[in-house]
């Protein structure tokens, strides 16, 4: 099937996204309860429990009915709590 012809500046965005994919790859709640040590109960209670103002465990977003984590977001909640611990 050919790809449809896509304006030159659309096809440069589509790239970008795909690169930022690629560098990014998003976790699912079994990983993320596996990297923290965690139930998935308690990432899901702390997904409900979130507001933006007041984030609650690593920042989660749905994609679908699925919950997905980007591996910078796990990363910089570690950090933080690590920084919280000295």
């Amino acid at each position: 099937m050919p790809t449809p012809h896509l304006p030159a500046s659309s096809s440069r965005n589509s790239l970008r996204a795909l690169e930022d994919l690629a560098l990014r790859p998003l976790l699912g709640i079994e990983e993320v309860a596996q990297i923290l040590g965690l139930p998935r109960a308690t990432l899901y209670r702390w997904h409900s429990l979130s507001t933006p103002e007041t984030p609650i465990g690593p920042r989660a977003f749905r994609v679908g009915r699925y919950l997905r984590y980007t591996l910078g977001d796990v990363s910089s909640y570690i950090e933080g709590r690590r920084s919280s611990a000295s």
